[in-house]
């Protein structure tokens, strides 16, 4: 069945069950017997039922509509489109909108000063954010106080230690880095070393990969190498990588193969590695970490996680 013309009906006569208790388990679903509740689901899962969320939201005086919040980055990364674009694709099949907004701010600044996109301080316009980007405390203390449910999208979260969020969605720094120094470990490199700041989080988590991966091969994990500024603003990626592989060179460093902990990363050292003879991959391998689509179209193109 078409799931853009599935009802509440059909799930409740799909189940043998009352509309009511559909309603009941889609809403309060502690109210519903063990037995029923999965009855409902499979029928759900069965028929591809996609509840109307602006209807519901409407029904308790919300708007229907959130906000993706994109913090303290410009908007040049793909993936940051990508985020977007996802969601507004799941929020496009749940009934609701999605609104962008953009907002730069300083880590010191009190929640109460940090100057919000009007959008979001004129109550009852937004029912929650998708907080993307760079995000620091000072900024979920602010949607709090301001009443607004909110989920953090990506790793971009800076704390002084590596505070794991409960309503965050980000994919596994650590495991992806893990896999990245492996590949480049089972293509017989040694002397692998690792570009990213690691006073960043995102960073850290994949360097923590590394060194497992090396460790676990019986190998040197190197320090990292590779700085940018507070916000990852001012010294792009791209910047970072260039830079630190050329530091690497100046140092009369030893490396076969070199994995950056982001795309962009990645490409800026393949291009000081071009400026200065050095072939990829025949000299040197290099691995990226973010899958981005500059990636696919690099020359040569760069492998990635």
């Amino acid at each position: 069945m078409d799931k853009r013309f599935v009802t509440i009906h059909d799930v409740a006569a799909d189940a043998q069950v009352s509309t009511a208790t559909v309603s009941r388990a889609l809403n309060d679903p502690w109210r519903v017997s063990p037995e029923a509740l999965q009855r409902v689901n499979e029928s759900i899962a069965k028929l591809g039922y996609k509840p109307n969320l602006r209807a519901r939201l409407l029904a308790r005086g919300g708007s229907g509509t959130i906000c993706f919040l994109l913090s303290n980055r410009p908007f040049l990364h793909t993936i940051h489109t990508q985020m977007l674009q996802g969601a507004a694709d799941e929020a496009n099949e749940l009934g609701v909108q999605i609104v962008y907004a953009t907002s730069t701010y300083s880590p010191d600044t009190p929640p109460s000063e940090i100057e919000m996109p009007r959008i979001l301080a004129a109550r009852g316009f937004i029912d929650g954010v998708i907080a993307a980007g760079t995000n620091t405390p000072n900024m979920l203390q602010a949607l709090d106080e301001l009443e607004l449910p909110h989920v953090v999208f990506g790793t971009n979260f800076l704390t002084r230690d590596d505070t794991t969020l409960p309503n965050a969605v980000y994919v596994d720094d650590e495991s992806g880095g893990y896999q990245a120094t492996v590949h480049l470990i089972s293509l017989g490199h040694r002397q692998i070393r690792f570009i990213g700041d690691i006073s960043f989080p995102w960073y850290r988590r994949r360097y923590s990969g590394y060194v497992l991966a090396m460790r676990e091969a019986g190998l040197t994990a190197w320090p990292a190498v590779g700085h940018r500024d507070k916000t990852a603003q001012t010294i792009s990626e791209l910047t970072m990588g260039y830079n630190a592989l050329n530091d690497l060179c100046d140092n009369g460093e030893k490396f076969t193969a070199i994995f950056a902990g982001g795309d962009m990363g990645a490409l800026g050292a393949m291009r000081a590695l071009t400026n200065r003879g050095i072939r990829v991959p025949a000299d040197v391998s290099v691995v990226g970490f973010n899958d981005e689509e500059l990636a696919q179209i690099a020359e040569p193109p760069l492998t990635t996680v």
